[in-house]
């Protein structure tokens, strides 16, 4: 096939219109615009010659104080039974459900879901949308990030990805890697051929970085679309199709979004950036201004006339006799002088420092919501109280993020139960009887029990900011000093991550218990030897007194016939 005749995919179509769209919409300027204000490179393409341009950046700290506000707590997915006809069926609902938790615990550590998580909700807040993509592979339920640029909806409208009616993910993959993928799937040799490098890197997030590719790199496009409830998927590059459409035997899509702030009749949300881009600019401006100021009137000047002076270049050099033609002593300061520094006013600092202060508190992240208060002149409490206080816009972005995690839950409850055709080997917690011991004991979860299982999503939250946790361990300080607790417990209600050493506290306890129980054992078997020698001694005083009794009626016996016998012999005399 000539390549004058090559034609384009389908897939390749569809993409092409949602680039379109996005440029008309300027999406890919506005995405990278944010993220290079977010990092500093907030003067790019400015020729400033010897000047060296200030960043005052107050884009980062607003974004980091609002990302740490959603990190400060633990997340934890968790499976509850939502529907059951009698309690014995909620009894085996709740210990299916304690097992698949542990199933997807180990998918939530293996895959590192958690930084993937974090990643996208840095991407949203930044840009106003993050995305997490799942996807099976060699049994195994892997997850990834989307940049905001590399996906495309049917329906650029609608927020919710499961009405969709197709989501594109694009990529830019190796071009042998393409094509060994193509080979496996069985795509005709001469249509492999086809499969080559391009060049379009501008829909790419951070494009700059992507002008010299290394290796010879070209786009793929993975289409998920809707038939009769079911997902399907194909993966095409611009003009062959690698994957032909597949079904997944999915009802949901494998994509998950978290939209920072939802914008109506928009897919894409809105980020904290965007809008504060133009008080950045006035605010890099101004202080550039005043260094600029500074440089040039506040420091002293020196003028002179160098007609008369023999060496111009002295006046630069410290300590150096300055050579003078045809004048005399007194009329030096008539040819060297020095210009006063001009007092600045301080409107400029103003408006710098209220466009600091201004933006910031506006952003909802000023000193106060950032918990800039001296911990030395109030409690842990009060602290906390102000920042929860301050903390209560951001609710909504709370909301938002567990969501986004339920989202992502739903996903792989729907790909374990699809995927796993013969059930799934989960590990079930159980107590020995003997040692008191937990241990693991592999347990089958059927097919059958997976698609009967009515699953509703909870998530649990813990509290773990340094506030928090002081404000919890001075209250569990409080109620063992009062009494209402003892030291075991105390201990025991500590989280792992205290800041009182819980392991060593635990250590410390288990030292004292076993010393009391060495105590314990020492005094039982005190006891005993004292109750065994008591045995004996009374045995022996039994054995001893009966042997004296025996003694004594035998001496009387002897006693009785000595006397008998005299008796008789004084009778005969």
């Amino acid at each position: 096939m000539k390549r004058d005749e090559i034609k384009v995919t389908d897939v390749w179509n569809e993409y092409k219109r949602g680039v379109n769209y996005n440029q008309s919409r300027n999406l890919y300027k506005e995405t990278e615009q944010c993220f290079n204000f977010y990092h500093g490179n907030q003067w790019e393409g400015l020729q400033s010659g010897n000047v060296q341009p200030i960043v005052y950046n107050v884009i980062k700290p607003t974004v980091k104080y609002k990302l740490g506000y959603l990190k400060t707590n633990d997340y934890q997915i968790v499976f509850n039974p939502n529907e059951w006809e009698t309690f014995e069926q909620m009894d085996s609902i709740e210990k299916v459900c304690k097992m698949l938790n542990s199933y997807a615990n180990r998918i939530w550590e293996k895959e590192k879901v958690k930084s993937k998580i974090d990643e996208s909700s840095k991407d949203s807040c930044i840009c106003g949308e993050g995305i997490v993509h799942c996807y099976e592979e060699d049994g195994n339920i892997r997850c990834e990030v989307i940049d905001k640029q590399n996906i495309y909806y049917g329906n650029e409208n609608e927020d919710s990805i499961q009405d969709q009616p197709y989501v594109i993910i694009s990529y830019r993959r190796p071009v042998e890697e393409v094509k060994k993928e193509a080979e496996q799937n069985g795509v005709s040799k001469e249509l492999i051929e086809l499969i080559s490098e391009d060049q379009q890197t501008q829909e790419q997030s951070n494009p700059s970085l992507r002008n010299e590719e290394l290796t010879p790199m070209c786009i793929v496009l993975t289409k998920y679309y809707k038939q009769n409830g079911v997902i399907f998927v194909e993966k095409s590059t611009q003009s062959v199709k690698i994957m032909t459409k597949q079904s997944t035997g999915l009802t949901l899509y494998p994509v998950a979004h978290m939209l920072w702030e939802n914008v109506k009749g928009s897919a894409r949300g809105l980020g904290e950036v965007k809008y504060m881009i133009p008080n950045q600019i006035e605010l890099n401006k101004t202080a550039t201004r005043r260094a600029i100021a500074v440089m040039m009137a506040a420091y002293p000047k020196l003028v002179a006339n160098t007609s008369y002076i023999t060496d111009s270049s002295a006046l630069e050099k410290v300590g150096t006799t300055i050579e003078v033609d045809k004048i005399s002593a007194d009329d030096v300061n008539k040819i060297v002088s020095y210009l006063r520094p001009t007092s600045m006013s301080s409107d400029a600092y103003n408006l710098q420092e209220d466009l600091i202060n201004k933006t910031q508190d506006l952003a909802g992240a000023g000193d106060t919501a950032n918990g800039n208060v001296d911990p030395e002149q109030a409690s842990g409490t009060a602290i906390l109280a102000v920042q929860k206080a301050s903390q209560q816009p951001l609710n909504e972005q709370l909301d938002v993020y567990k969501q986004f995690i339920e989202d992502i839950a739903m996903i792989w409850f729907e790909m374990i139960k699809t995927y796993n055709t013969d059930g799934i080997t989960v590990i079930d917690e159980q107590t020995d009887v003997a040692s008191k011991q937990t241990i693991e004991i592999p347990v089958k979860i059927t097919a059958e029990e997976l698609e009967e299982l009515k699953i509703h999503i909870k998530i649990d939250i813990t509290p773990k900011s340094a506030y928090d946790k002081y404000a919890q361990e001075r209250s569990l300080e409080n109620l063992l000093s009062s009494g209402h607790i003892t030291f075991k417990e105390y201990v025991s209600m500590l989280d792992d991550d205290s800041t009182m050493p819980k392991t060593k506290l635990e250590k410390l306890m288990k030292q004292r218990e076993d010393e009391e129980r060495a105590m314990m054992e020492m005094q039982k078997q005190a006891n005993a030897i004292n109750s065994a020698m008591e045995q004996v001694m009374t045995g022996e005083e039994e054995k001893y007194g009966g042997v004296q009794n025996e003694m004594s009626t035998v001496q009387n016996s002897r006693n009785a016939s000595t006397t008998s016998k005299e008796q008789q012999a004084n009778t005969q005399m």
